[in-house]
């Protein structure tokens, strides 16, 4: 950025415009000074440069100085503009007054007369720079999406933005003047006066919340922030945050009543939140638990490998990749298994701004599981998983499937299709296709006998109930059990 003060200099005698150019660029850097000829030179210099000053003098052809002036205002009505003339008088100071010069200057012998007027292009052009700066800042605050106020020592608006009267609903002109406990409670009034502003003449400066209240009676929770400028006038910014809050609060609720543990940490892994639920499992206050990584914390100290699996899952959702896995954790009084996920959550440029630990206790289904697991493998039979398609594609088996069928449980997972198109005896896999297809389009599970064939070429009878899975209107799964009835079979037949 360019700092000099460009001045456009406007003078007939082109002599003494360059003397004028050299003392004003000697009398420092911040001069720089180009020359016009005349008045309509100087409109057209005007017209294709930026300039922060005109220096002109009276007494030229075609337009004098005021009326050069008169033409500058109508086009540039805040560029500074100084007389500098030999033709001095009171009736020319006067025309130029009126016509909105800056200031007004006449020519005299020797150099001091380039320092003063070096001096008043200065005063002039800075004015016109902070005058500039205030416009832009008063128009930002009137524009501000925000409510902005400013107060007297007294503690009246002297100031009011549209935003901040609409959010009490009010004119600006109605609360001009007006002292500030026009839009507080009696008992925020006391809060305000006691506790708040005491703190602001103290340090320069509060924000927190207060409630607003409006013209109409109702009130609104406020984000607020007051400081005090430099003459002691307090300006206060103020936003509706009742909704806001409102959404928080919710958010609270869920977040702490809910089953899981949840909590918050930064990418690094550092604890920023923690639920209720998980607290209260450990025997833990927030604060023994915030600010600290959270395989640190007491509920992963169950195991080295616990605190590792905690570390490992910090370390892949940093880089952006959902975590899951089992994990035992500690609790005050027990041990728990949880399904534990870390999810990163990430800003509009894609970098992990988040982490969402959340764990849920599973240790009753993993128990639950391990019981049925070993109740499967004791089973005189087989349990199984079947896709409902022709040649009952298997999805599991369990159970004594070797026994039953002389095939191990892995050959069903590679050769999906085994049992429907080997295993069932050929002669009867018609038939089992289609009693189980008109059966479920009415019941929700099947009982039937039919032969098999195992492995060593023996034939068997079994005995199998199935009990449909659905989605919609669709049997896409089955879940069954069967059973060997040989024995049963021959003492029938004899």
């Amino acid at each position: 950025m360019d700092d000099r003060i460009r001045t456009l200099h406007v003078d007939d005698d082109p002599s003494f415009a360059d003397l004028t150019a050299t003392f004003l660029e000697r009398e420092g850097e911040s001069f720089g000074v180009e020359t016009a000829a005349s008045a309509g030179e100087g409109i057209d210099r005007l017209a294709e440069g930026d300039f922060d000053c005109v220096v002109s003098d009276y007494d030229m052809p075609g337009k004098n100085g005021i009326e050069f002036l008169e033409s500058v205002r109508n086009e540039y009505a805040d560029v500074p503009f100084i007389l500098f003339t030999g033709k001095g008088s009171e009736e020319v100071a006067s025309d130029a007054i009126s016509a909105g010069v800056t200031d007004y200057l006449q020519k005299e012998g020797g150099s001091d007369q380039y320092a003063i007027l070096a001096n008043r292009i200065r005063n002039a052009v800075e004015r016109t720079w902070a005058e500039r700066e205030r416009r832009r800042q008063l128009d930002a605050i009137e524009t501000a999406q925000e409510g902005i106020s400013i107060l007297n020592k007294d503690g009246e608006f002297i100031y009011v933005n549209e935003s901040y009267g609409e959010l009490y609903g009010y004119e600006t002109d109605e609360m001009v003047g007006e002292h500030w406990q026009l839009i507080y409670q009696d008992e925020d009034v006391g809060r305000i006066r006691e506790e708040i502003l005491p703190g602001v003449e103290e340090t320069g400066f509060w924000h927190g919340e207060t409630t607003g209240l409006r013209a109409d009676g109702t009130t609104f929770v406020e984000d607020h922030t007051l400081a005090t400028t430099a003459n002691g006038e307090l300006v206060c910014t103020v936003r509706d945050v009742t909704n806001q809050k409102e959404y928080e609060r919710r958010l609270d609720a869920i977040f702490h009543n809910t089953y899981t543990f949840i909590g918050l940490a930064e990418p690094d892994g550092t604890l920023i939140e923690a639920n209720q639920r998980a607290l209260s499992f450990g025997g833990l206050d927030r604060e023994d638990v915030v600010g600290e990584p959270i395989w640190e914390a007491k509920w992963f100290q169950a195991s080295d490998d616990t605190r590792s699996t905690a570390r490992e899952a910090i370390e892949q959702a940093r880089e952006g990749e959902l975590f899951r896995d089992e994990v035992r954790i500690q609790g005050e009084e027990r041990e728990i298994v949880i399904d534990l996920s870390v999810k990163p959550v990430t800003d509009s440029g894609g970098d992990v701004t988040l982490l969402v630990p959340e764990g849920r206790d599973i240790t009753e289904r993993k128990e639950y599981m391990h019981r049925l697991e070993r109740l499967i493998d004791n089973v005189p039979g087989i349990v199984y998983r079947c896709r409902n398609e022709p040649g009952w594609p298997m999805e599991s088996v369990r159970g004594e499937v070797k026994d039953l069928t002389g095939y191990p449980p892995s050959e069903f997972e590679k050769r999906e299709e085994m049992y429907g198109t080997e295993v069932v005896h050929p002669d009867d896999q018609e038939e089992v296709w289609e009693t189980v297809q008109q059966t479920l389009d009415n019941e929700s599970s099947f009982e039937l006998t039919y032969r098999i064939v195992t492995n060593d070429g023996t034939t068997k009878w079994v005995w199998e109930r199935g009990q449909k899975v659905s989605t919609s209107d669709t049997v896409e799964t089955i879940d069954g059990f069967i059973t060997d009835i040989t024995g049963q079979k021959r003492l029938g037949n004899e």
